[in-house]
């Protein structure tokens, strides 16, 4: 009986126990989701802008917060433990989450062990520094969240964390503006536990003795430091007991490095993964021999200058390599040395080989075929010559097949038509003979084809079988001495075409005809397309890039531009007649390139223009506009280039003029314009052109061109009505090498700064050689712009 009393006893102690130690769950749970925490979720909810559609099942209906998107609960106590909005988890989302900060309301979830926060826009608030006090958390992510300033110390208190992903992974311009900064970065060493460290477009070039820090993370395994501002004195004493021995993905790339790789990689005995490429390193060292374990290498956009023994060297105890990228080197030697061991295990696993923009030089030889696992192969831009080895129609993986810009000759073979899982081949550029091949309609899954005729002698019509490329999305055809008419038939099936590159060929298609694709960029240069704007052009509302150069159109600018959303309008060397339609800034308002030079295009410049607030480049020179110039610059806070010349614009130069501060090259020369030139231009420190030749400006040269614009190159103000002294200010402007005040009313004294005049004394008025060199600036900048609009 003491004995069932006993037992009974201890059952309802039990109960009792079970009760108390269970009161929380049962008192403040919902189905499951503990309510303190309910609450905070939807707190958190709360502190975006545009919570929905995204977070629609963070609702008060729904009462399990554990089933909510991005929510996981311990199944035993029902504690929110994984919070993921990252970019990975809500990848179909049909918004971007934004708020203007990482909330507080985080600090009620005391059980979370996971937080992803990556690709929300928290508008380059800080990071707070609550986080730190978070210390259950094994994962933190929150790269790519527009986050700024400097990362607090407070994150070295996360004791428990293997994954800490700072990543800004941001535009350019959003980098400089907007910063992540790391001003010491001594509390990692802290983190004892961490596996995984990305801090990716951080600014870390404060941080001294990088790997005295890293040494201290002896579980690390993956290390991405890429576009952090460092340099060789972030790594000092980077030889002495470095031990990253279980390191396996390193990523160094696109910072400052020189000179030789770092020693410390001879203790990375793990690596599998290296990158350092876009640095300034002009030597390997002995140190990348040792790594046996390598399975993808990255060293390309170096000044690495080694003959092609290194990279047999190299290769040499690789056996497990996939992927070699060399490219944008200085690599020299015979190309077929480079595959000359191929008895070495290296052939049997790689998968990429980029050896592009190099100094190879020599025949491509058969052995090439024994790469059988090879699915990209990248030769352009090196000195390779002599015939296309037909061995490489036996690499039935490859998807990638670049030998463009080489001096290769002969025909295209036909064992190529074998490359059934062939994307891209682009053969551009070379000296290759006879006709485009009919089998090339056969490579099916072909999305990529660039053939030119220039250089050799590829004849014969272009064959219809390319128009059953189904899959093509990038096609690029240019020669002279092709059969050069395309019909309707060369586009039959293609549906996925995006971009069509065409050059010197005759484009013949019926006035009624209707395309099967949706161009999102067109460029035809001196081709013949017969009059007026071609009617089939109005069905493509998804193009951005219209680029239409010496194809002798004729006729006014067509109303129905409307219809598209261009970002870059190239129509120069036409037969265009008419005025400027008075909408054009309502027509395109996304318009960034517009170029109409060299056409017959009369009237004034409409007003609307100024509603063009995102144009990069602006020129409609050598046409018959007239009137005034527009007073309205200061709208144009992208414009780099703005060329108006030979036209018959009269009045005065505005003062708006130099609050278009991001100009570049200004050409307003060969017109009528009269007055001062503005002082306002002294703003535009951007200038290394200007160009008002040919005027009727007047008054003394302004002092303050050589005192603000110290970035020009070229100054050119001949055929005006200046007076009065050369300034000695002129001096200042190091950079010139074309200056041009002829035919002024300038007293004959030239300053004596010999060394100005010794470096641009033999251009001064040298008319072809400043025609060549306007030319060739302007349009290393338009290309910029026009490459980044495509």
């Amino acid at each position: 009986m003491m004995m069932s009393s006993a037992i009974l006893l201890s059952i309802f102690l039990f109960i009792d126990l079970s009760m108390i130690c269970c009161s929380e769950k049962v008192v403040n749970t919902t189905f499951g989701c503990i309510t303190r925490e309910r609450r905070a979720l939807l707190k958190f909810r709360e502190s975006f802008r545009n919570p929905f559609p995204t977070l629609s099942s963070w609702n008060d209906d729904t009462k399990d917060c554990c089933t909510w998107q991005g929510i996981e609960c311990d199944k035993f106590t029902g504690h929110v433990t994984r919070l993921d909005l990252g970019y990975e988890s809500l990848l179909h989302s049909s918004n971007s989450l934004q708020s203007k900060m990482i909330d507080p309301s985080l600090l009620e979830l005391k059980h979370l062990s996971y937080i992803d926060l990556s690709g929300i826009d928290f508008q380059f608030s800080p990071i707070p520094a609550f986080l730190g006090s978070m210390t259950q958390l094994q994962h933190l992510n929150i790269s790519g969240a527009s986050l700024s300033g400097v990362v607090p110390h407070d994150l070295g208190n996360l004791s428990s964390l293997s994954v800490l992903d700072l990543g800004v992974g941001r535009n350019l311009v959003e980098a400089i503006n907007y910063p992540l900064k790391v001003d010491d970065l001594m509390w990692v060493s802290r983190l004892s536990l961490l596996e995984y460290l990305n801090m990716k477009d951080v600014d870390l070039s404060p941080t001294k003795d990088l790997l005295k820090v890293l040494n201290l993370l002896p579980s690390l395994s993956m290390l991405s430091m890429s576009r952090s501002r460092l340099n060789n004195t972030n790594l000092q004493h980077a030889c002495i007991n470095s031990s990253l021995s279980n390191v396996q993905y390193l990523d160094l790339s696109l910072n400052h490095f020189y000179g030789e790789f770092p020693c410390f990689l001879h203790n990375m005995t793990s690596l599998r993964y290296l990158d350092l490429s876009s640095n300034n390193y002009n030597s390997c060292g002995l140190n990348l021999p040792i790594l046996r374990n390598l399975v993808q290498i990255n060293v390309g956009y170096n000044s690495l200058n080694h003959n092609v023994d290194w990279i047999n060297g190299f290769l040499s105890n690789k056996c497990q390599l996939k992927s070699l990228e060399l490219g944008h080197n200085q690599f020299y030697g015979e190309i077929s040395t480079v595959f000359q061991n191929l008895s070495g295990c290296w052939r049997h696993n790689l998968e990429i080989l980029d050896l592009l923009n190099n100094k190879f030089y020599g025949h491509l030889p058969e052995e090439l075929g024994g790469l059988k696992k090879l699915t990209y192969l990248g030769l352009r831009h090196n000195a390779i010559y002599g015939s296309i080895p037909t061995s490489l129609g036996t690499l039935s993986a490859l998807s990638v097949l670049d030998l463009s810009y080489n001096e290769l000759s002969g025909s295209i073979p036909s064992s190529l038509g074998n490359l059934s899982t062939l994307r891209t081949m682009d053969l551009y550029d070379n000296y290759l003979s006879g006709p485009i091949p009919s089998w090339i309609g056969n490579l099916r899954d072909l999305r990529n084809l660039y053939l030119s005729g220039y250089n050799g002698q590829l004849s014969g019509r272009i064959p219809l079988s390319l128009g059953q490329l189904s899959n093509l999305e990038e096609l690029y055809l240019s020669g002279t001495t092709l059969d050069s008419t395309l019909c309707e038939a060369h586009f039959a099936k293609l549906s996925k075409l995006r971009q069509l590159v065409l050059d010197s060929f005759k484009f013949r298609v019926g006035f009624d005809w209707v395309p099967p694709f949706q161009l999102g960029a067109l460029e035809m240069q001196s081709c013949d397309i017969e009059g007026q704007f071609p009617q089939w052009l109005r069905l493509q509302k998804e193009i951005v890039v219209l680029y239409l150069v010496n194809c002798s159109i004729s006729g006014a600018l067509p109303n129905w531009f409307h219809y598209m959303n261009l970002s870059v309008l190239h129509l120069s060397q036409n037969h265009i007649q008419g005025p400027i339609p008075n909408n054009i800034g309502r027509m395109l308002p996304s318009l960034r390139i517009l170029l109409l030079e060299e056409n017959y295009i009369t009237g004034s410049i409409p007003d609307s223009l100024c509603e063009l607030k995102f144009l990069n480049a602006l020129d409609l020179s050598k046409n018959q506009l007239s009137g005034n110039l527009l007073d309205c610059w200061e709208n144009f806070q992208q414009l780099a280039i703005l060329k108006l010349s030979s036209n018959e614009i009269s009045g005065f130069i505005p003062n708006s003029i130099g609050r278009a501060y991001p100009l570049m090259s200004l050409h307003l020369n060969n017109n009528s314009l009269t007055g001062k030139l503005p002082s306002t231009l002294r703003n535009c420190t951007f200038l290394r052109i200007l160009d008002i030749g040919e005027n009727m400006l007047s008054g003394k040269l302004p002092k303050w061109i050589g005192e603000y614009l110290i970035d020009l190159r070229v100054l050119r103000l001949r055929e005006n009505e200046f007076y009065g002294p050369i300034p000695l200010e002129f001096c200042k402007l190091s950079k010139l090498q074309i200056l041009d005040l002829a035919s002024n009313n300038l007293i004959e004294r030239i300053p004596h700064c010999i060394g100005f005049w010794g470096v641009i004394g033999t251009l001064v008025l040298k008319r072809s050689w400043r025609h060549v060199y306007f030319e060739f600036v302007d349009e290393r900048i338009c290309k910029w712009f026009v490459r980044n609009c495509m």
